[in-house]
């Protein structure tokens, strides 16, 4: 928790902005924190950022943004100016408890990292509907208040306090609906009807609707569908762990005057990469697979075709899926500005790129630490457990860079890193 009240200051210190006390007109969003690092729901770390957004997305007059954002157009504005940004950000973060999912949340002023609100709903663990409608109705009652043109900021907050602070959705379960007493209009035929239908096969009614359930358990499924079921199975593992694949240390920046070119700063940044540890445990026991390990202490799973359907609609997916990541390393300024970006990959095509607007260096030093190999008997997935450390050496000029600068790592396939490139650079 220390850790992310750090870097919630940082981003704040980043962004500060003079402006009125007027109503907010920008929302900065922080990727919510997954509290025990849970795989199957490490997603919600940018979707619940990304349904502020939408949520917002009709909204001309307000604008939302992504704290430290990479993207080089969020620009300061002079305090006078008639537009000039009245920010808050908004940070969060979801844990399981028992069978019930949290998620928490606060807003602050970006000016002086004044709290505005904070709430907390909670949803039946799986209830994916209740947390997605629980959380916008949330948001809509304790964020949009801000945005008025005319606002009483302590009047909002003393307002929103007095509400409850643990946000309540309605369940979307049927099944909670009726053990809640909501099926009034349930009625049970009469017994005598029933005595012939046998146990567990009861006909009842509710409202104008008649139901009976049927038990089919005890009916084997074809010999296909366990394995229809391992390949789904496995394509949704793979799909949500090996886009987030790798661990990143970022070393001592060092900065000094490059004795070669006047006016710029020579630098030199180490980071290491390293695959994250979920990946060598038993993430994969539900799974049919051999574990093995080589002579250098790499893991190798083996998933075979005995246990899983690889037609060809699966090999397509599995070379579709983006799993080689390039890391990006950004330089940003105070408010999220770019600066200086470090590419690091083995595309010859982002050699001959020349950038019109920022500086960029483009090394060929990162080796991807893991591999997917489909064969003619098994999938293969090999992971490199050793840790890869990489020295970036670069010189920018001094005012690029200033005193101040925040340097992120980001892994992006390649139709993401084009699409942030695209209108920055021109081809030689």
């Amino acid at each position: 928790m220390y850790f992310y009240q750090t870097k919630l200051f940082f981003i704040l210190s980043m962004i500060g902005l003079l402006f009125s006390d007027s109503g907010y007109n920008t929302i900065y969003l922080m990727e919510f924190e997954n509290m025990q690092n849970d795989f199957t729901n490490s997603h919600l770390t940018e979707a619940l950022p990304d349904l502020i957004k939408e949520n917002y997305n009709f909204r001309e007059d307000i604008r939302v943004e992504y704290a430290g954002d990479i993207r080089p157009y969020l620009k300061p504005t002079d305090s006078g100016e008639e537009n000039s940004i009245r920010g808050l950000i908004i940070n969060g973060r979801f844990q399981t408890i028992n069978d019930e999912f949290f998620v928490e949340f606060e807003a602050y002023d970006i000016q002086d990292w004044k709290r505005l609100v904070s709430r907390r709903i909670f949803c039946p663990v799986h209830d994916i509907i209740c947390v997605h409608d629980g959380f916008l109705m949330a948001i809509e009652k304790s964020i949009s208040p801000f945005l008025t043109n005319a606002l009483d900021i302590d009047a909002t907050i003393s307002n929103l306090e007095q509400n409850p602070k643990r946000e309540i959705p309605k369940s979307h379960d049927l099944d909670n609906d009726n053990k809640n007493g909501n099926l009034d209009n349930l009625s049970e035929l009469d017994e005598e009807g029933l005595d012939d239908m046998g146990a567990g096969q009861k006909q009842g009614q509710y409202g104008d609707r008649y139901y009976r359930e049927f038990n089919f358990t005890d009916i084997s499924p074809s010999p296909n569908f366990s394995k229809k079921q391992n390949s789904e199975s496995l394509i949704t593992i793979l799909d949500q762990i090996l886009t987030n694949p790798y661990n990143v240390l970022i070393g001592e920046l060092s900065l000094y005057h490059d004795p070669e070119r006047a006016g710029n700063m020579r630098g030199e940044i180490p980071i290491t990469y390293s695959v994250r540890s979920a990946l060598t445990q038993e993430l994969f026991t539900s799974l049919p697979h051999e574990k093995l390990m080589d002579a250098n202490g790499n893991v190798i799973l083996q998933f075979p075709n005995s246990n899983f359907i690889f037609d060809e609609l699966l090999l397509e997916k599995l070379a579709l899926m983006k799993f080689q990541l390039m890391p990006v390393i950004f330089f940003n300024n105070r408010i999220g500005g770019i600066q200086f970006i470090i590419l690091d990959s083995w595309k010859e095509k982002y050699q001959k790129l020349e950038f019109q607007k920022i500086s960029m260096l483009t090394e060929n030093q990162f080796k991807p630490l893991f591999a997917l190999t489909p064969g003619s008997d098994n999938i293969q997935l090999n992971l490199d457990v050793s840790s890869q450390e990489v020295e970036y050496n670069f010189s920018i000029p001094h005012e690029a860079i200033g005193d101040y600068t925040k340097v992120t790592v980001k892994f992006m396939p390649e139709v993401d890193l084009d699409a942030l490139l695209a209108g920055q650079s021109r081809t030689h």
